[in-house]
């Protein structure tokens, strides 16, 4: 197995979280390395912040991606069967394990009915997005966090990915300075209309060790210095 990560500091809101950002890989990075072969996927503007060893770096022209996963939904088209992407600021501490006979492998069920969700969802609403998906928020549904991410089913792959293409360039056209955080719908409340017929496996503590950094966690005071593996982070 081999875990890749990718950033690109172009998706950044505030370029003054840089630093927070770089730290956060690069430990991420040496935690995951001690278990599996890595890759880091990154640009040339980024890769002259980061110091790490011993790590495969693909350099990708990202000069079309504005949305946090479009990095991500970008990779799965590109990556080696034995890739599996996972973000930057999920701390491994044990090896990753991926049980057998599943379509698909994410981090950790979320729901749509979270305020972080309805937010974006009612924006996407009021522009008149069930025009194209009119099952679109129905009703509050299971929602997978792609901090990691792997599909077995290639057919299951190919729906998520032209789906986020398309409703991401209905959004840009609806408004081309959108706010970035409707990546958690574009990315993850996507995924979840398109999964309900497929075997899908939640990896959070089935026998994996990990900590995610979800959401603003990781802008907690000295957190990323505190991480270690017996630390408890609430799932937000």
């Amino acid at each position: 197995m081999v875990i890749s990560f990718c950033f690109t500091i172009k998706i950044l809101n505030n370029k003054s979280d840089l630093n927070l950002y770089v730290q956060m890989i690069e430990k991420s990075i040496e935690c995951a390395k001690q278990y599996h072969k890595v890759k880091f996927y990154t640009d040339e503007e980024t890769i002259a912040h980061i110091s790490i060893k011993d790590v495969e770096i693909q350099i990708v022209n990202t000069d079309n991606f504005y949305f946090v996963d479009d990095f991500k939904v970008y990779l799965l088209d590109i990556v080696e069967d034995d890739e599996v992407i996972i973000d930057t600021d999920l701390f491994l501490f044990s090896p990753l394990h991926l049980e057998d006979g599943y379509d698909l492998y994410v981090d950790f069920k979320d729901h749509s009915g979270k305020d972080w969700y309805i937010e974006y969802l009612n924006w996407f609403i009021n522009k008149g997005i069930k025009e194209l998906i009119s099952n679109f928020n129905d009703e509050i549904i299971n929602v997978p966090n792609i901090g990691i991410l792997k599909f077995k089913n290639k057919e299951l792959q190919k729906k998520y990915t032209e789906t986020y293409y398309i409703i991401r360039e209905w959004a840009l056209l609806k408004d081309k300075n959108i706010d970035r955080g409707i990546s958690i719908i574009l990315g993850q409340y996507l995924l979840a209309l398109l999964m309900s017929n497929y075997k899908v496996k939640y990896c959070h503590k089935n026998k994996n060790h990990y900590i995610h950094l979800s959401g603003p966690q990781k802008f907690e005071k000295d957190v990323i210095d505190n991480i270690m593996p017996n630390r408890l982070i609430k799932i937000i």
